[in-house]
């Protein structure tokens, strides 16, 4: 995949997020359809720091340390977000995305092909733009979910 494409795909990606998250009304920001269900905030704050392993997986250029907890670094990420705001949320997806942004567009071609094992369910090696597309991934999986919760509370328009 091209990085023009890459960078494309992000963008469009990052930008429906944003403005479905945004349509939800503040009394229900932290609402959720079921006791262990989850909330907008809480989607749009794990997409918000998801970005963080595309930007590491790019300025790695293929040299991820074979120490590399991925699992540790979610339950990390999870328990820093607990009390985040709209805001704040909103704020760390911006400088999260734009941190990508900057360090794939300092990839060459080459180095979008470079080969990297994170251990994730299969452990499989795949190349950088591979793991820099999980982001994109994360945000659509998002944005259905925050569509999602808001035809639950009667929103059921386009956003």
């Amino acid at each position: 995949m091209s990085k023009e494409t890459i960078l494309n795909l992000l963008n469009m990606g990052k930008d429906g997020l944003v403005s479905t998250f945004n349509a939800v009304p503040e009394d229900k920001v932290d609402w959720k359809p079921l006791e262990n269900g989850r909330t907008a905030l809480d989607l749009l704050s794990e997409a918000a720091q998801f970005s963080e392993l595309a930007t590491l997986v790019a300025n790695s250029k293929g040299q991820i340390d074979a120490s590399f907890n991925l699992m540790g670094l979610f339950q990390q990420k999870k328990a820093e977000r607990v009390g985040w705001t709209k805001e704040k949320a909103l704020e760390t997806l911006e400088a999260n995305h734009n941190a990508m942004i900057a360090a794939i567009e300092a990839l060459t071609e080459e180095e979008l092909n470079l080969p990297v094992s994170i251990a994730m369910r299969s452990g499989a090696i795949r190349p950088v733009d591979f793991w820099i597309m999980m982001t994109h991934r994360t945000y659509i999986a998002r944005f259905a979910q925050i569509n999602y919760i808001q035809t639950l509370y009667g929103d059921t328009d386009f956003h």
